[in-house]
């Protein structure tokens, strides 16, 4: 076995024990006898009816788990889902389609749908809300003052910086009528939230951005991040007046406070994929390092660190001794400046690839663990010592790639891309390097 496929199973490993399917299950539970619904320590009596939202990446797996436990107690039930996830469901449950990460038509009827159907709770139901990563794009519903057009045109300003999520959030859960806690702020019902996190340290206000949670972000906040990525000249009027108006007082802020009777609870992360990879390191005989589950910046400078790292432990042996495995959790991002095609794991591999050329005996994967990285249809990339030889023979500049932005027509060339199709998971990226 070489080192691309060592890497890969680690990978491999680490995705099947991010099962959202096994994680609802593991934290749901129905007592028949005393009709209740439990999630871990918490009881829910049932006095009303039950109902089920899902919404992101993770719906179709997290549902199918729901409704293990609830079965026939679920009355009525949608789920909110990517274009290109495919799945059946049992029961009454209506499965709507929406674009991600940039925002749509379909994906604002569908935020339409699912606000009235909140709205319709009674006091006495129960909405069991299965939450995952892609939430924010999937129900786009913009306030009075803007239009679907403004929000789109802000998303694609917002993903085409180096913005990180938590601040991409923050600006969307100003423009939304149900993002902040607004979802639950609108629910006379008791909101049961399951959360399959894609935000480092499961802040559970930017997950999704926050539907069901307390939102300590401002619309202050907001000018302040446009103002950070010189934005504010660019996004339209309408939503420059929004945030004005917000600062001002003018229109309320997103909740700071939700009723008590809402409960959300995170039941799967990042952390679960790293565990599992450093396991699986030690298993195949490796020397394992992890080095951080916060790994963020632009992910060319990333690259350059990692390879940094990697080529101290080949000239001196330290912080570990080869063979070893160097694992890495996180989420980069990318400025774009040039008109390729690509995604932050591609680029970050692209980046490491020029700074570790010629050195053998070195293999790194970057992945997304929901299948997708950025607008492609490839989770990742590997990258090696051999990687940058391989372009030149074909009449590549590796470099001219990397400044156009245009990982993924590099990797391809070269048959390194890493394809799965949509993984109904998601829980950030993983970086794993193996050092011989």
């Amino acid at each position: 076995m070489n080192l691309r496929e060592i890497a890969w199973k680690i990978i491999k490993s680490s995705l099947e024990v991010v099962n959202p399917k096994l994680a609802v299950k593991n934290y749901l539970s129905y007592d028949e006898k005393e009709r209740k619904i439990k999630v871990k320590d918490r009881e829910f009596e049932i006095k009303g009816d039950i109902y089920l939202l899902s919404v992101g990446k993770a719906s179709f797996p997290m549902t199918e788990g729901a409704l293990e436990i609830l079965g026939d107690l679920v009355k009525k039930g949608y789920v909110v889902v990517p274009y290109g996830y495919e799945g059946k469901l049992t029961g009454n449950i209506e499965i709507l389609y929406s674009s991600h990460p940039i925002p749509d038509k379909n994906g604002e009827r569908a935020a339409k749908t699912i606000l009235n159907f909140v709205e319709s709770l009674k006091e006495d139901d129960i909405l069991v809300f299965l939450l995952s990563g892609g939430g924010s794009a999937l129900l786009p519903l913009p306030k009075e003052e803007i239009t679907l057009e403004d929000k789109i045109e802000t998303t694609k300003l917002l993903l085409s910086c180096s913005a990180r999520i938590q601040e991409i959030n923050a600006v969307r859960k100003h423009l939304s009528k149900i993002k902040g806690g607004q979802l639950a702020e609108k629910c006379k019902g008791t909101i049961i939230t399951l959360v399959v996190s894609d935000v480092l340290g499961n802040p559970l206000d930017s997950i999704a951005s926050g539907p069901t949670v307390p939102d300590p972000t401002t619309y202050q906040d907001v000018f302040t991040i446009l103002k950070k990525y010189d934005l504010w000249e660019k996004v339209p009027e309408r939503v420059r007046e929004l945030v004005k108006k917000g600062i001002l007082g003018e229109i309320p802020e997103t909740p700071k406070f939700i009723n008590e009777r809402h409960f959300t609870e995170v039941i799967l992360s990042n952390r679960s994929c790293i565990e599992r990879a450093i396991e699986r390191a030690k298993e195949l005989g490796f020397n394992t390092l992890f080095l951080t589950g916060f790994l963020e910046g632009e992910a060319r400078e990333v690259a350059k660190v990692i390879a940094g790292i990697v080529k101290e432990i080949k000239f001196s042996q330290n912080p570990i001794s080869p063979p070893c495995a160097l694992i890495f959790g996180g989420e980069t991002t990318v400025t774009l400046k040039g008109d390729g095609l690509g995604g932050r794991n591609q680029e970050l591999a692209l980046s490491f690839a020029i700074e570790i050329q010629g050195i053998d005996g070195v293999v790194l994967v970057s992945f997304a663990t929901d299948g997708r990285d950025g607008p492609t249809d490839s989770a990742g990339a590997f990258a090696d010592g051999n990687t940058v030889e391989r372009a030149e023979e074909l009449g590549m500049d590796p470099v001219s790639y990397l400044l156009n932005n245009d990982s993924y027509h590099f990797f391809e060339k070269i048959n390194s891309l890493i394809k799965t199709g949509p993984t109904h998971t998601n829980v950030n990226d993983m970086v794993v390097v193996l050092v011989e």
